[in-house]
């Protein structure tokens, strides 16, 4: 198992490493890409703590691929948007990343995938049950 997160990890980091992101950083500029997100909705989606995840907010709007926007109704509320840079950016290196990991699952039929996915989601259905326990 350690094997293939290496494959997976380790591909991604060459991939945005160019581009002066780490993965971390790229995953929230993906979470974002689907539109405007809450920061404080990231470290529900993000595997990061809520300080990790505000250095990175600010370093990526430092980069000026994100902007922050209070709501007026709510200036506790701070929304984070791609820029147009951070728009173009993280879809050159989406493309870069899908391509690593389709020749990742070269050779990797149909039904291997699903019975990998139906695997993978009951590991996380487990997971998320003992995280409640607690």
């Amino acid at each position: 198992m350690a094997d293939l997160v290496n494959a997976v990890d380790k591909g991604v980091a060459d991939e945005v490493s160019p581009y002066a992101l780490i993965p971390s950083e790229f995953n929230l500029l993906r979470v974002c890409a689907e539109g405007p997100c809450a920061a404080t909705q990231l470290a529900g989606v993000l595997p990061v703590d809520a300080s990790r995840i505000s250095r990175m907010v600010t370093r990526l709007v430092n980069m000026g691929l994100l902007r922050r926007q209070r709501l007026r109704s709510d200036r506790r509320v701070v929304l984070l948007h791609l820029t147009e840079k951070g728009q173009e950016l993280t879809s050159r290196v989406n493309q870069r990343v899908q391509t690593h990991v389709s020749a990742l699952l070269n050779g990797v039929s149909e039904d291997e995938m699903r019975v990998f996915e139906s695997v993978t989601s009951k590991i996380v259905a487990n997971y998320a049950t003992l995280k409640q326990a607690r």
